[in-house]
């Protein structure tokens, strides 16, 4: 025993923080040099190319359909690239098609855009890719779209084909309207390499906010802290059908403010025994925030849905699945989106599914994956057209 315990002190490991700021650098050069190799040259993503069944399938036509729609709408004919026999479809052309013919409800003139807030106190359970994946498919069908970065970790910043440490200053999040240096968001509002997705940036600057609203809460008499995004957020409405706001795995001052400045919360959620305890415990702990929130608790959302992600084919998640479905009753939407490899295989190249423009590997894998995503699209945009209509 002794002799363990010596070896044991012999092994220990003592690490400075000169040790831990070295560490950091080295990991964030490793990072830097695979970015690079996955992602290059700039702009560092390309939006996919479609196919005629691909277009037909968007807008719910036959594919015998398109030369004759084409003519009909004038429509973009899409393009042969040398050496292929069959047409391919820009990322604009498909949003062209949709807008033009696509069956899709789009926001009546007189009606601002709303707001939805993705959150879960866990991180790995999908939620950014989630929300990446959801505003690209929104946009083809027919939206606008704005993603609000609300994590330190900008992972939702990365997919959108921005490095949160490369290429976003902390003057280009929402920390200079938090510090307020700004009067709105309207100054943090980037294009990205998709069409109709546009993203307010994150980076670890972000972490500043944690401190900067209490700070500012503590100073200001009576300042209504959590409705500091809200507020920020307000004049976009005017320029985007559709808001997203991606928030950490937390309820920290951020979330709270974006579940606030929301219309609408999606909480993805394996099924899976700590994960759906953890969902529970974050509702529980944000109703008792919300009851000690001047006014707060007279908010109303149009929706609040529970989306099953990371879905495996076990009795576990079947049983658990039970459970979620006692718990949250109505607010249980169904949609299934399984544990995939065609996810993995797109998250180790920085993209989601709808980054590609054919199957990366098995089509059956990737449809299976694709489509829950896609029913989760119509089922959020079913809820906006309901909303705006009331």
């Amino acid at each position: 025993m002794e002799a363990h315990q010596a070896n044991q002190q012999v092994n220990l490991q003592r690490v400075s923080m000169h040790d831990l700021d070295n560490l950091a650098s080295t990991a964030a050069d490793v990072l830097s040099q695979v970015r690079d190799a996955m992602i290059e040259p700039h702009p560092r993503k390309i939006a996919p190319t479609f196919s005629s069944a691909a277009i037909a399938e968007l807008c719910r036509v036959d594919k015998t359909q398109i030369k004759y729609l084409t003519q009909k709408h004038n429509l973009p004919s899409g393009q042969k690239p040398e050496g292929l026999k069959a047409k391919e479809y820009s990322l604009e052309d498909a949003i062209a098609w949709v807008r033009a013919i696509g069956p899709y409800p789009s926001r009546p003139e007189n009606r601002p855009g709303k707001v939805i807030a993705v959150c879960n106190y866990k991180g790995g359970v999908a939620k950014t890719s989630t929300t990446v994946a959801l505003a690209q498919a929104l946009t083809l069908r027919g939206l606008k779209v704005l993603v609000v970065d609300c994590d330190g970790q900008g992972t939702a910043t990365q997919l959108i084909g921005i490095s949160p440490e490369q290429d976003v200053d902390v003057e280009q999040t929402i920390m200079p309207y938090i510090h307020g240096d700004e009067a709105d968001l309207r100054y943090a509002v980037q294009a990205s390499y998709w069409s109709n997705l546009s993203v307010i940036p994150a980076s670890s600057g972000l972490l500043a906010a944690e401190f900067a609203i209490p700070a500012k809460a503590m100073s200001q008499r009576g300042f209504r802290f959590w409705e500091m995004l809200k507020s920020g957020l307000e004049p976009l409405r005017a320029d985007f059908d559709l808001i997203l706001i991606d928030t950490s795995p937390s309820l920290s001052h951020l979330t709270v403010n974006a579940m606030i400045a929301a219309d609408g919360l999606l909480m993805p959620c394996p099924p899976d025994a700590l994960d759906f305890a953890s969902s529970v415990q974050f509702w529980g702990i944000f109703s008792e925030l919300v009851d000690g929130l001047p006014n707060a608790n007279e908010k109303h959302y149009d929706f609040i849905s529970i989306i099953y992600t990371k879905v495996q084919a076990n009795e576990i998640s079947r049983l658990v699945k039970t459970w979620m479905k006692q718990a949250y009753g109505a607010h249980i939407n169904g949609i299934e989106i399984p544990d995939s490899t065609a996810a993995r295989t797109a998250s180790a190249q920085l993209k989601t599914i709808y980054d590609l423009s054919k199957p990366d590997g098995s089509a059956e894998a990737y449809r299976r994956f694709k489509d829950p995503l896609d029913r989760l699209a119509d089922y959020v945009l079913d809820q906006l057209a309901i909303a705006w209509r009331q």
